[in-house]
């Protein structure tokens, strides 16, 4: 993988989405913002594996690249001076989000695996994909030890979800354009069933043991908003 040399003035951002964050809300603030053809969302599987197949010069020419991608995948269609930005959440949190949002939502592709089930019955099933979920998504390793040097030298921006108003502001700033606050989008309606017993507290911190790690990297030691050095 290799990173950005520097950071200049680009005209492009790329936002690494890690699901149930709520990062399809910031998107749509900056999407309504500016022209259609000028921004990729890549969203479901089809979109992803369209995307990484995409050529670089193809790539270049979104202001905003947006979506459920990998940072490896990003860095090898992006512009070389892009600014990369994601957000972080409670990975218990966002766990118990993404559960409920599977559960209640009947257009999600796994609705009918987990629609019957509980909250224990997800963990039990899909706790060893979900293991260090963020930090393998955001920078390709798979411990907040080897994350965290990436997340700092790689990422223009990160935020946790308590700054995403500050975020929207610096990133609308960014692209040369009025300050928006995000409102609320993709919103899960429904609550799942949460059944919870020591056993699944147990996995459950052992499966988020890294991605919390992350996220309280951000959240206490930068205040909940990391900028690069070179921009701060």
């Amino acid at each position: 993988m290799s990173l950005p040399a520097s950071f200049g003035s680009p005209a492009q951002l790329v936002f690494i989405h890690l699901p149930k964050t709520g990062g399809f809300a910031l998107h749509a603030a900056l999407a309504r913002a500016l022209p259609e053809d000028r921004v990729l969302r890549i969203g479901d599987a089809a979109e992803q594996a369209a995307f990484r197949v995409m050529p670089p010069e193809a790539a270049a020419r979104y202001a905003l690249i947006s979506g459920h991608v990998t940072l490896g995948e990003a860095l090898e269609r992006a512009r070389p001076d892009a600014r990369f930005v994601t957000l972080l959440r409670d990975p218990v949190a966002r766990l118990v989000s993404a559960f409920n949002y599977m559960a209640t939502w009947p257009d999600h592709p796994l609705h009918r695996e987990f629609r019957d089930r509980g909250f224990a019955e997800f963990i039990e099933a899909s706790g060893n994909a979900l293991a260090a979920e963020a930090c393998l998504q955001l920078t390709g390793a798979d411990t907040a030890a080897e994350a965290i040097p990436l997340l700092e030298s790689c990422y223009a921006l990160v935020g946790t979800t308590a700054r995403v108003n500050d975020v929207s502001r610096t990133l609308h700033q960014w692209l040369g354009l009025p300050p928006r606050i995000p409102g609320r989008e993709n919103v899960t309606q429904g609550q799942g069933r949460i059944d919870l017993d020591s056993a699944t507290c147990e996995r459950l911190l052992a499966i988020t043991r890294e991605d919390r790690a992350l996220f309280d990297h951000v959240a206490r030691r930068h205040a909940g908003l990391m900028r690069h050095p070179a921009l701060a």
